[in-house]
């Protein structure tokens, strides 16, 4: 619960100082990115509460569409406005709201299996005994394919701006921070993926790999500015003397 809660603080806290961001700079991928950040936040909230009374309707159904489907692919999606054509982004935001809006119509109706909700394995969808819900429908779906596209997304284009950063010798600040939000990433997805596929059944490992993830995610934005500056030359000492400037 503590590592799961510690994860849902830092996120909020990330999203914030990348919504300041936007306030100045007004670059659409700021704000969507700190959209995703506060997705984030939200499900590992969900988790945490889950984690602390046992999960129930309201915290497995919030945890698995936040968590399991939006955050990762909404983080995309800032990528998305960072690299892509202008055009080519709010068309893949229209599509994602569309999708969102299916998604959360699902996960409020569709059937969940209380009993399974009552081991880890069953709170992350893979209980083959009893299944936590249904395999056709759209949030299933949206699981699969939506949580690896957006991990690709994500992913690729942090890893693709670290090179091209690199190579372009464009400040060593943006080379750490696309290195660092990359490593970030690719821990979080391995946690998911480690919980559900690979017998690592705890939902604490799971919260440990997400506070991980998150600080590696956070310290690269926080890097950008300050890693490799210059330090800035003190200002040569001013006198005034009638109405003329000497140094």
């Amino acid at each position: 619960m503590l590592l799961a809660a510690l994860a849902s603080g830092l996120a909020f806290v990330f999203a914030a100082v990348v919504a300041s961001r936007f306030v100045r700079s007004r670059r659409p991928a700021f704000a969507v990115w700190a959209l995703g950040l506060l997705i984030f936040s939200a499900a590992a909230g969900f988790q945490a509460a889950g984690e602390a009374q046992g999960f129930g309707q309201v915290t497995f159904r919030g945890f698995y569409l936040l968590g399991g489907v939006l955050g990762v692919v909404y983080l995309a999606l800032g990528t998305v406005f960072l690299l892509a054509p202008r055009r080519v982004a709010w068309i893949c935001a229209g599509v994602l709201v569309v999708i969102t809006v299916i998604l959360a119509v699902d996960a409020a109706v569709i059937p969940v299996d209380q009993a399974a909700l009552a081991t880890p394995s069953g709170v992350l969808g893979g209980s083959s005994a009893h299944p936590t819900f249904p395999q056709g429908s759209p949030l299933y779906i949206g699981v699969v394919f939506l949580n690896i596209l957006g991990s690709l997304v994500l992913i690729g284009g942090s890893a693709w701006s670290a090179y091209r950063y690199f190579r372009d010798r464009a400040g060593i600040d943006r080379v750490v921070c696309n290195v660092l939000l990359t490593a970030g990433a690719l821990v979080i997805a391995y946690g998911f993926t480690s919980a559900k596929t690979l017998g690592v059944g705890s939902l604490d490992v799971l919260g440990g790999y997400e506070a991980v993830g998150i600080a590696l995610m956070f310290a690269g934005f926080l890097s950008l500015g300050r890693i490799g500056q210059p330090a800035t030359a003190a200002p040569a000492p001013v006198s005034v003397t009638a109405g003329s400037t000497k140094p």
